[in-house]
């Protein structure tokens, strides 16, 4: 499986009709760039987004991360997406309106009657009630890379206000987090922030994603990338804290000792993987 390391901060989707945009794209900071051949295209536009598409990634491929966002799999267009593209030149296919494992499974089954790597990665997009209900068995499907997450199709599937605070938003959120660390993916990402101007309330949401246990963000406009990039860094004093404790900790297992106490506090195991998480996570 292709390797992100150490996580994705920033996935910025564009449109797959613009062949402009899509080699912008790959130039503005993004962890990832998401050609999007489904909700950003006309329907009437397919077959042209597809061929502007597998132009951009012949041309761009080896110039960061680039993942396509293609059909879903409920729908006929999903295999023929799949068809049209030089999937060895794609890190990943984002497979949208994910309700059970049995999506990830066809869309794999696409990839290889493509003659697709057998091993390209899948990232899935949880944007369902059943989407929600099935997330554990997603995440353990067969390459699956991430999770991500849509709030904006959960909410119109329940019949409720993406930005009111509903419990079921806070629930299928929890799950997707849980989901993913449990099955040993990537951290997940976050629903975007859609008001374009609204640098501070994209901070806010991106704060939020990240103290809920989500590793980064989709985003939908390059201004946002900046933003979003730092709010998933650790900062210089997360660092130097585990710094401290990567170091401590060693002293301490050289000398015998399990848990110890430094600057007052109590030091396991637990706070030691903390630290290296934060020190991984910081070699960009």
């Amino acid at each position: 499986m292709a390797e992100l390391a150490p996580h994705v901060r920033s996935a910025l989707f564009t449109p797959g009709t613009d062949a402009a945009r899509l080699r912008k794209a790959v130039t503005v900071g993004a962890d990832v760039c998401i050609f999007d051949l489904e909700d950003s295209v006309p329907l009437q536009r397919a077959a042209e987004a597809r061929q502007t598409v597998s132009q951009a990634l012949d041309e761009l491929h080896g110039r960061g991360q680039i993942w396509v966002r293609v059909h879903p799999s409920s729908s006929p267009y999903m295999p023929e997406d799949l068809a049209a593209l030089p999937l060895s030149r794609v890190d990943a296919v984002m497979l949208p309106k994910v309700g059970g494992a049995q999506d990830v499974a066809d869309c794999r089954t696409a990839i290889l009657a493509a003659k697709g790597p057998p091993d390209l990665p899948v990232v899935p997009i949880i944007e369902s009630a059943a989407g929600v209900l099935n997330v554990t068995d997603i995440a353990r499907s067969a390459e699956v890379l991430c999770l991500a997450f849509g709030r904006f199709d959960l909410s119109a599937d329940l019949g409720i206000d993406p930005d009111a605070g509903s419990p079921a938003l806070a629930t299928a959120r929890a799950a997707i987090v849980l989901a993913s660390a449990a099955a040993g993916l990537h951290p997940g990402l976050d629903s975007p922030w859609l008001n374009i101007q609204d640098l501070e309330g994209l901070r806010t949401a991106a704060l939020r994603a990240r103290n809920d246990g989500f590793g980064g963000m989709l985003i939908i406009h390059p201004s946002h990338v900046e933003t979003v990039n730092h709010v998933f860094s650790p900062t210089a004093d997360e660092v130097t804290w585990a710094r401290g404790i990567v170091a401590s900790a060693g002293e301490a297992e050289a000398s015998g000792r399990g848990a110890y106490a430094r600057d007052g506090q109590m030091v396991d195991e637990a706070v030691v993987r903390r630290a290296r998480r934060i020190l991984h996570e910081a070699q960009r």
